[in-house]
């Protein structure tokens, strides 16, 4: 029953992720398909342009203020952002240099009406970690910008720990680099450290890596397929089970009771 219910337990967590992921893109793709963004694209005069960019930004703030995105902007093919929303106001201080950010490439060598998903970085506009959602503006068969948004980390966090609290039962979230970024057991702070020009952007300076009983990731989620239980640094056993979605692993943990086989 132990065993049973620790895979339930991450299959749920599981499709609640793959939930939020799927509502995310569904939100970014359709805001993609308007028409102002043709529009700015292939007006030729200005006040037409200037019409269609405004109107890009009353998209940005409405799907903000359905889908609570920490930020969200419209960037060229040289990494000049067109516009940018961040929480509930329009940005002017556009920036040039987003060429570096990890999602730019992926997103634009992304399909047309599909969505890029980034692994977590550190938001200079909304000053903590998020993910973004990332899709390609196509005019024609032409990939003229990419539309992208942040979603913070912490929103993840209060979905996957939801109804879970103690050491008996817990979940772990690690993403790509094998970092736990979510921890049912403990607070993970997705805020920025310092002052912004201080700021670390550096993973190894906000989370742990993963590690259980001596074992690395891979190797726990080796034990986990071959016995479905792991062993803690203390040698108290657990049940254990594991789900990927994106570029996240969810473990699942429940304290095996004496007697329990493996």
């Amino acid at each position: 029953m132990a065993l049973s219910s620790v895979e339930d337990l991450v299959q749920r967590k599981a499709e609640i992720l793959r939930i939020m992921h799927k509502k995310a893109k569904k939100a970014l793709a359709n805001a993609a398909q308007d028409h102002a963004f043709t529009g700015y694209f292939t007006s030729t005069d200005a006040a037409t342009r200037n019409a269609m960019r405004a109107r890009i930004d009353r998209i940005a703030l409405d799907v903000q203020s359905r889908f609570h995105a920490e930020e969200m902007c419209l960037i060229d093919p040289q990494g000049n952002e067109i516009s940018r929303i961040v929480g509930d106001r329009i940005a002017d201080d556009l920036s040039h240099q987003e060429a570096h950010a990890n999602f730019f490439a992926p997103g634009f060598a992304h399909r047309p009406r599909s969505v890029y998903v980034s692994p977590l970085y550190l938001s200079d506009d909304a000053h903590k970690w998020v993910m973004a959602y990332v899709t390609p503006i196509m005019v024609g068969d032409s990939k003229r910008a990419i539309l992208h948004y942040e979603h913070g980390l912490d929103g993840y966090q209060r979905m996957l720990n939801r109804d879970l609290d103690g050491n008996e039962v817990f979940l772990l979230g690690v993403d790509s680099q094998g970092y736990v970024v979510s921890d049912s057991r403990r607070r993970i702070e997705s805020s920025a450290h310092g002052h912004h020009h201080e700021q670390s952007h550096a993973a190894r300076d906000y989370f742990q890596r993963f590690e259980f009983g001596g074992a690395s990731l891979s190797d726990a989620l080796t034990r986990i397929d071959r016995q479905r239980m792991l062993h803690d640094a203390d040698g108290r056993r657990f049940h254990a089970a594991y789900a990927q979605v994106e570029d996240w692993t969810l473990l699942a943990f429940r304290v095996a009771a004496e007697g329990d086989a493996p």
